[in-house]
């Protein structure tokens, strides 16, 4: 069963509809999409039966360089993988089992893997009092009790978008070394907050691994490609974990592309916080309560007498084909109370707003 957002096939086969028809705020993709040159690559690429008819290069040398060459770490420190939530796995057999420390609520995949690995998966309960933002004091503490393994933290976090500055991760990390525990830094929205990464310090520290996705801030999920930065040590024994040829080489060389053009980037850091401001304006404006958020998504509380979140769910996609993100898979969230958006092009977001409105309208 499908709990994430992006379930677009699922429900066009329902619709009996195109998955073209539908506009998708469940998943948190970049609407620019590939940059222009990564287009132009991918189509080139595609098109080349020689290439298509050899393996992968195991090692995506051609991503990792082009990755070491953008963020300055070592080319070893960098494990390239099928999407973050894939490396989940590997990278908690390398760095061995134990009790796991998470805060709730959180992506799912992290209990999940607990149980794929014989993790003993421990919560963290944020409080929506506090916007779901993580106390960081308090998790310092309770990570100095329990002396976890591993402690996972993502930052912005899923689903709420509340981000910790650099030196509160830095305190997290402080915490987790001394104590022998390793923090598993999902980073997968970070590149909306580029000013809060530990990615170099993963790099050369031995108790930090930061992951990271590429196809959400490059839209294009359909590759799957993510990758993973930790002491080449690590890194090593992460890679050892992992399948033989974990990537396609379109993905590799796409994305290789991709993550050279700085301009593209700029610009979408730039668009996303526009666009993030004017949408929780207009989405206040109907009452709804919108948490802050450093991401390309939006977390909404919905008010008392508002249908549930899975009956607008429903709602909006049979009425206006717009399909939104039900919370009620997330742990330590409300049932029925609570939706999450994407960001995405002013005329898109428009659109959800006039069809919000007219099912909010209804009831």
């Amino acid at each position: 069963m499908i709990t994430h957002g992006g379930d677009v096939f699922e429900v066009a086969c329902e619709l009996g509809i195109s998955t073209t028809e539908i506009l998708d705020f469940s998943a948190n993709i970049n609407p620019r999409g590939l940059p222009e040159r990564a287009r132009e690559r991918l189509r080139r690429d595609a098109a080349d039966f020689h290439q298509l008819s050899l393996y992968p290069d195991p090692s995506a040398r051609s991503l990792r360089e082009a990755l070491s060459a953008k963020l300055d770490i070592d080319p070893d420190a960098i494990v390239v993988g099928p999407g973050a939530e894939a490396l989940l796995a590997p990278i908690m057999r390398a760095i061995g089992r134990g009790k796991v420390l998470f805060p709730i609520p959180a992506f799912s995949e992290y209990r999940r893997v607990c149980r794929q690995t014989d993790g003993c998966a421990i919560s963290f309960e944020l409080n929506r009092a506090d916007d779901f933002r993580l106390p960081v004091d308090e998790f310092c503490a309770c990570l100095r009790n329990i002396h976890p393994a591993v402690a996972i933290v993502n930052n912005p976090h899923n689903p709420s978008g509340a981000a910790l500055s650099a030196s509160e991760a830095a305190q997290i990390l402080a915490t987790a070394s001394s104590i022998g525990c390793t923090l598993l830094l999902d980073e997968a929205f970070i590149d909306f907050a580029p000013e809060a990464s530990l990615l170099r310090e993963a790099a050369r520290q031995s108790h930090l691994i930061a992951l990271r996705s590429l196809t959400k801030f490059y839209g294009c999920p359909a590759l799957r490609i993510g990758y993973a930065v930790a002491h080449p040590t690590i890194a090593r024994a992460v890679r050892s974990a992992m399948p033989a040829w974990p990537v396609t080489q379109l993905a590799i060389d796409t994305l290789a592309e991709a993550v050279t053009d700085r301009a593209f980037a700029a610009a979408t850091v730039a668009e996303n916080v526009e666009r993030c401001a004017c949408l929780k304006s207009s989405l206040e404006a109907l009452g709804l309560y919108v948490f802050p958020s450093a991401a390309n998504y939006l977390l909404i509380e919905l008010p008392d007498g508002a249908p549930a979140a899975s009956d607008l769910r429903r709602r909006l996609v049979t009425g206006h084909h717009i399909l939104i993100r039900n919370c009620d898979s997330y742990e330590n969230m409300k049932p029925g109370r609570f939706i999450r958006v994407a960001v995405r092009s002013q005329p898109d977001n428009r659109r959800l707003v006039s069809a919000l409105r007219a099912e909010l309208e209804r009831t």
